[in-house]
């Protein structure tokens, strides 16, 4: 199916907010989007209407459409959401898992390996682009097969959300840490067809990636984020 002008400006428009091409706070003006975009205000607006229902933009009176500001409370409860619903997705995608699934995550896989591999500076976030790229993929090809539309889409906003959060951080939080390790435990859980360590190695990644957001939180490089909740890592983790 033909992908219409709406759907397109919103994938698009979404992306640009992810990356950080519009940061939280900034005003979004639609002639200037339309323009951007090769499309008239109709379908933008249909856009921004879609987006704000997904927590990407927000109206003000007398201000028009405005990129979301970030904030503490958000980052808790996408985190705390991941980590309630994903683990359970990638153990049902893990019991479920066909030979055409399998074949899906080794190549998303071997994909975010080679994105790592050309360039050094990926996973510590000097230069994100082609391996967050892969990095994203690699976690929704993983929950595909839960068997479960719902839980797709619902990951899907999860993970969209929670990806503004890592590119903000990236140049901080991944320092020091062994994601590659993370990734390779989790890819080798799928590939043996061992549920409850797939799902244990999901829930130790989203957690260490959490953890570290939370760290560099407290840096005075995190100067985008709406204090609305304290960083309590003890209160954030537990479950």
């Amino acid at each position: 199916m033909a992908q219409s002008r709406a759907d397109r400006v919103t994938d698009e428009l979404r992306a640009a907010i992810i990356s950080r091409v519009y940061t939280p706070g900034e005003r979004l003006a639609a002639q200037a989007l339309a323009q951007r975009f090769n499309v008239s205000e109709t379908p933008l607006r249909e856009a921004f209407a879609r987006l704000a229902g997904e927590g990407w933009v927000t109206y003000l009176p007398q201000r028009g459409v405005r990129v979301a500001d970030v904030s503490m409370k958000e980052l808790v409860d996408v985190y705390e959401l991941r980590e309630q619903l994903e683990p359970l997705a990638v153990e049902k995608a893990t019991l479920n898992q066909t030979a055409r699934g399998l074949a899906a995550v080794r190549k998303s896989f071997a994909t975010m390996v080679r994105a790592a591999e050309r360039d050094p500076g990926a996973e510590d976030g000097t230069t994100p682009g082609s391996y967050e790229i892969a990095h994203d993929q690699f976690h929704r090809v993983v929950v595909q097969e839960c068997g479960s539309p719902l839980v797709v889409r619902f990951m899907t906003i999860l993970m969209d959300q929670s990806a503004r959060y890592r590119r903000l951080s990236m140049p901080v939080r991944s320092r020091g840490r062994q994601l590659h390790d993370e990734h390779e435990r989790i890819f080798r859980a799928v590939e043996a067809e061992d549920p409850a360590e797939a799902a244990q190695a999901t829930l130790d990644h989203m957690r260490n990636t959490r953890m570290a957001i939370l760290d560099w939180l407290a840096t005075p490089a995190a100067t985008e984020i709406e204090p609305e909740v304290e960083a309590d890592p003890e209160g954030v983790a537990g479950h």
